[in-house]
């Protein structure tokens, strides 16, 4: 009788569950798949079916320079994304851990550029770094600081600037999580640090970094992960352009298929994106799990 109940039990809470299974299954599991087959036909928007094509897709766009320029352009957004994001999240974080009057509402000033949506911060900087009439030249021009107008978004300058926008509004995330962590942190070992002398800087080799380390690995991962997706900066505010410098791989996926309504090669495009990630997020969770983890 104890048997049955047990058995029953179990199959009550896979029953449970299966609601949302097969919801995330849908959401998720089925995209997945769908994007994978797609990637080895010639489908198109427009269509009304598709034809097998094998490896061709593949065969395209590798020998497509405009992927491996995509591809170079989605690793210096990438990693720049990530160094700027994670010095200003951890110099903010240490920041807003300090004890001081109207410490709360700077922690939710910090909030803002994250809350405001991207259409309309896009919008906003298309127009203020104008060259012409730009109120950023307006005033480096006005001020003597440059001799003539900065094209921010010309060939040379806009993936710095797509980075420098993108960092301000993403940093917020990165602040969160990490002054979770230095919260955690007992005051009582500074103060003890403090008293056997150990200078601000031994204090954090010693007390901050071992204790946050494995946030500022997580956190690190996530801002590379996002900023590798993103696409609604690069988007709203240059196109992927001049030409393609700007031109990532997310942007490539929507040009192939809003663009040149090729859903075969968008979904190639795709899949390679996801190959890429997963790579990644084996290599790093297999440094996290190993014995020697990054904070020993």
């Amino acid at each position: 009788m104890n048997q049955m109940t047990r058995v029953k039990g179990k199959i009550a809470k896979y029953l449970y569950v299966t609601p949302l299974l097969i919801l995330l299954a849908f959401l998720y599991i089925y995209p997945i798949i769908r994007t994978v087959v797609l990637s080895f036909t010639d489908a198109s928007f427009g269509s009304s079916g598709s034809v097998f094509v094998g490896l061709d897709n593949y065969r395209a766009l590798f020998s497509d320079p405009a992927f491996w320029t995509s591809l170079k352009n989605n690793a210096v957004w990438g990693v720049g994304n990530l160094v700027l994001q994670m010095v200003l999240a951890f110099a903010v974080a240490v920041l807003l851990n300090q004890k001081f009057r109207g410490v709360g509402a700077v922690r939710t000033i910090v909030l803002l550029p994250w809350i405001i949506p991207t259409a309309a911060i896009a919008c906003v900087i298309r127009w203020i770094l104008l060259p012409n009439v730009g109120i950023v030249n307006e005033i480096l021009v006005g001020s003597g600081l440059v001799k003539e107008a900065v094209n921010f978004l010309g060939t040379e300058n806009a993936m710095k600037t797509l980075i420098l926008l993108n960092s301000w509004k993403a940093v917020p995330i990165g602040v969160l999580l990490i002054l979770s962590a230095l919260q955690t942190i007992p005051a009582e070992l500074y103060e003890s640090a403090q008293v056997d002398g150990a200078s601000s800087l031994q204090s954090f080799f010693h007390i901050t970094y071992p204790i946050i380390s494995k946030m500022l690995w997580f956190t690190s991962f996530l801002i590379f992960v996002w900023g590798f997706n993103s696409f609604d900066v690069i988007w709203m505010v240059t196109q992927g352009g001049p030409d393609i410098a700007t031109q990532t791989l997310p942007v490539m996926v929507y040009r192939y298929a809003f663009k040149m309504m090729n859903v075969g090669l968008s979904s190639t495009v795709a899949v390679v994106i996801a190959v890429i990630l997963i790579l990644l997020g084996v290599i790093y969770f297999a440094v996290m799990a190993k014995g020697g983890q990054p904070d020993e």
